[in-house]
């Protein structure tokens, strides 16, 4: 029985070979975006980065996680900056976002050049 599985494909001929129908080259795999960054332009990064706080700090976020105000410290943060942006005036609110707006751009730049 192991000789008649070991020998089955010995008995096929080449027109019963699957073949492609298309055969693939070098160029297909090319990412012309990547390649000519001219074509779309980058207005938004996001990359992780490492942010020293104390443990405190740390507590508190992990406790606003625990209670149910996010789902984790990351999301804690953001909930945190959220309540404060809510809380400046009008003029305050513009400030801050062209402050980060400012940021977000020397990102963008950092980033592009790599």
């Amino acid at each position: 029985m192991a000789n008649s599985l070991i020998r089955s494909n010995r008995n096929n001929t080449e027109s019963s070979i699957p073949k492609p129908e298309k055969q693939a080259k070098a160029s297909d795999f090319v990412n012309p975006a990547k390649d000519n960054p001219t074509n779309k332009e980058i207005s938004s990064v996001t990359f992780n980065t490492n942010l020293k706080i104390s443990n405190h700090t740390r507590n508190k976020l992990q406790a606003m996680s625990m209670i149910g105000y996010a789902e984790n410290q990351r999301l804690s943060v953001e909930t945190a900056i959220h309540s404060f942006y809510e809380q400046l005036s009008i003029n305050e609110q513009k400030e801050f976002d062209l402050q980060v707006s400012t940021l977000e751009s020397r990102d963008v730049k950092m980033k592009s050049k790599k």
